[in-house]
């Protein structure tokens, strides 16, 4: 039974999703991942198809494009319709109780829980994953060590080893042993050290939970703003709020104490102008105080000076 589940919209996401299966099948098998319009046969009853295949399935992925939210059939836009597939996919995926994880591509943002039918309000508040053009191969990465946490029956499978890497591995060995041999008859100099100390690694440092800061913007108006982190192995994912509008992280990296990450948002002048796309990238340094930022936002209509704040782990 796969492991996988790809739900998408054909008339939004079905190159992404196409492009998706076929990198989580080199990294966990084409068995383990179901994408329908392959995985149904001729002559099979799409639904009952579709429900057989999410009560065994581990994870599903809910594919959301810019259309995604919009699509519409005969005036009524198809989240709208109980009998829609994809409204289907993803509440029998968030009644599973199984992990169901929104995967925002093609520029798409996260949809709030206003916009959404009530019965999938809380797909808005599961943690996304974003997989940008430019950016594809690294966040396909970084989602694929995700899912290996959460499916580890498949994710700690290591590929067979072919012909070729088993000459390379017999070459080493003997390489190794050559230099092992050598290195037995080489004077042993008094006072080498036997060990290397490694008291200068850094210690863990732990961001997840939320975290709460008092933004004052350039044009004065001051915002209590959230940001929320987990980490799923050695990645990190959350949200961050920009003027008290809820937004996914991207590109997070947390390396010795430093805290990096960007988001996106959209402004536009007047109801006559066009949206255009702002990108915001947040530097911090995690303190015992608190985590040191630096905002730095790029595109829009406005200026966008740089802004420096402290955020505060919040009580429980």
């Amino acid at each position: 039974m796969p492991a996988l589940f790809i739900s998408y919209r054909r008339e939004d996401q079905a190159g992404f999703a196409g492009r998706l299966a076929d990198a989580l099948g080199s990294a966990f098998g084409a068995d383990n991942v179901f994408r329908d319009i392959e995985d149904i046969r001729p002559g099979e009853d799409f639904v009952v198809a579709l429900q057989k295949q999410l009560h065994g399935v581990g994870v599903m992925l809910v594919m959301i494009g810019p259309a995604w939210l919009t699509t519409s059939r005969n005036g009524v836009r198809r989240l709208d319709d109980p009998g829609d597939f994809v409204r289907l996919e993803v509440l029998a995926g968030l009644e599973s109780g199984k992990p169901v994880i929104p995967v925002l591509v093609g520029g798409a943002l996260m949809p709030a829980e206003a916009d959404l039918p009530p019965a999938l309000a809380g797909l808005a508040r599961r943690q996304a994953v974003v997989l940008s053009d430019a950016g594809w191969r690294s966040d396909v990465e970084r989602l694929v060590t995700s899912l290996r946490d959460l499916l580890p029956a498949i994710g700690n499978k290591k590929p067979e080893a072919r012909s070729g890497g088993l000459i390379l591995a017999g070459i080493t060995l003997l390489v190794l042993l050559a230099v092992f041999a050598a290195m037995r008859f080489l004077p042993e100099r008094a006072g080498s050290p036997q060990s290397v100390p490694t008291t200068n690694q850094q210690p863990a440092v732990e961001i997840a939970g939320r975290w709460t800061a008092r933004v004052k913007y350039a044009w004065g108006d001051e915002y209590p703003e959230v940001f929320e982190f987990k980490m799923l192995g050695k990645q990190v994912h959350g949200s961050a709020t920009y003027l008290s509008s809820r937004l996914t992280i991207e590109q997070a990296s947390l390396e010795a104490g430093w805290l990096r990450f960007i988001t996106r948002s959209r402004e536009m002048l007047g109801s006559d102008s066009p949206w255009k796309d702002v990108t915001h990238r947040y530097t911090g340094q995690v303190t015992p105080e608190g985590i040191r930022f630096t905002l730095e936002s790029e595109g829009g209509y406005s200026l966008h000076p740089p802004l420096e704040f402290v955020a505060v782990r919040a009580s429980p």
